[in-house]
């Protein structure tokens, strides 16, 4: 696994886990983003293989 830190109010920490890339689209819903990655060929290559796909709200002004 890549080495990656959870940082927090209380300290930090060593984390684990299998993301490996991101990629940030635009679109009019969260709905509307899911549909973009839904059919991606990498979901088939091998078993377990999936996609987050998370909101990002605009920063506040």
């Amino acid at each position: 696994m890549n080495a990656k830190k959870l940082l927090t109010a209380g300290g930090v920490e060593d984390v684990t886990d299998a993301l490996i890339a991101y990629a940030i689209v635009e679109a009019g819903s969260h709905d509307e983003a899911v549909r973009i990655f839904s059919g991606r060929p990498h979901l088939r290559l091998f078993a377990g293989n999936s996609t987050a796909v998370l909101e990002c709200p605009a920063p506040p002004s």
